[in-house]
């Protein structure tokens, strides 16, 4: 599972790249993630009852291929993630109208 959760967090980082390169410069997620780890932060921001600020300017710039909702809905990172936290970044990633599967 070690492994699993190093590939989500570097995942996790070349995304935060992409979107910083595209003028959406996630500071506090990142740092976050490096404090208590991108899984737990990913599972924290999936449980909250709205979407970031993140995924709101990524959905602005047509950019939510770079959210972590992407990441936590893929098949290879499913084991991280419970049920009810990829079917809220599934339902975020609809609702923000992301087609791209």
């Amino acid at each position: 599972m070690k492994a699993l959760e190093e590939a989500f967090a570097q995942a996790l980082a070349a995304r935060l790249d992409a979107a910083a390169a595209c003028g959406v410069d996630q500071k506090r997620l990142r740092a976050q993630a490096a404090r208590y780890g991108a899984v737990d932060c990913a599972r924290a921001l999936l449980g909250k009852g709205r979407p970031s600020d993140g995924f709101d300017a990524l959905a602005e710039a047509g950019r939510l291929e770079l959210t972590l909702e992407v990441l936590a809905v893929e098949d290879r990172f499913a084991p991280l993630f419970t049920d009810a936290e990829v079917n809220q970044a599934l339902s975020r990633l609809l609702e923000a109208g992301y087609q791209s599967w």
